[in-house]
């Protein structure tokens, strides 16, 4: 199956064994032309079952044999956020909120709370939505702006859209809510962590390159908080208000 999907701006063709990775990218489908295209093998898929084998057995949980089908869709998005390098694009592993035309990633280990601090803001501040639950991409041109994707996670949500990214919010478990400014070396080694980081020596230059770029234009913190209601305000009257100051 051969079809395309816009994603990050950039048309991309995608060529696939499976019907899951169409399914999965219907709502980001065009008729325009592929800027690049992509496609995987059976090895690829072999790789991504002995990948998610050696990480289970890494954090000592039972390992899941997911279906070709669904590694597929890994081994495609793996391949994509390689080539979107080259169009000054990277993956960040993080869930994104947004309030109107403005957006901040949070990011943090796994079990943290991403998610559920990402509901608060839903249910709690006016006009607030997921623009990424999981698997965001980000430009870095005259402005910063974060995707939406169909990889989102577990959860699956995501928006079809791109927003200003006005701030990385670093996310740990606190019994009060406190929010801060941190600057890029402080918070560097965490977000090494979190960003998709290609075996490809130049793709990891590029990456790490991006990642700097990123660090020294919008504004980074860390958020220490609970999971009642006021972590959501405590984090939203912050960041709100440096955007502005930010713009």
């Amino acid at each position: 199956m051969e079809f395309t999907a816009k994603l990050a701006g950039l048309n991309v063709g995608i060529s696939s064994m499976y019907d899951e990775i169409y399914d999965l990218c219907h709502d980001y489908l065009t008729d325009g032309k592929p800027d690049f295209c992509i496609s995987a093998t059976s090895e690829d898929i072999r790789l991504e079952r002995l990948k998610n084998f050696r990480e289970a057995q890494i954090e000592r949980i039972p390992f899941v044999d997911h279906p070709d089908s669904y590694l597929e869709t890994l081994a495609v998005y793996r391949k994509i956020a390689t080539q979107m390098l080259e169009h000054d694009t990277f993956l960040m592993h993080g869930a994104v909120v947004a309030v109107g035309e403005k957006a901040w990633l949070f990011t943090a280990a796994s079990g943290t709370g991403k998610t559920t601090h990402i509901r608060l803001w839903l249910d709690n501040i006016e006009n607030s939505y997921v623009v990424n639950g999981d698997k965001p991409l980000i430009h870095i041109g005259e402005t910063v702006t974060v995707y939406g994707t169909p990889w989102a996670g577990k959860e699956g949500m995501q928006k079809n859209v791109g927003v200003d990214l006005c701030g990385i919010v670093s996310l740990e478990r606190g019994l009060e809510n406190r929010i801060e400014r941190t600057a890029f070396p402080q918070i560097m080694p965490e977000l090494i962590q979190q960003v998709y980081r290609p075996k490809d020596k130049t793709a990891l230059e590029k990456t790490l390159k991006l990642l700097r770029e990123l660090g020294g234009r919008i504004p980074l913190y860390r958020l220490s908080c609970n999971m009642d209601p006021e972590a959501a305000f405590t984090a939203y009257e912050t960041l709100n208000r440096n955007s502005d100051q930010y713009e």
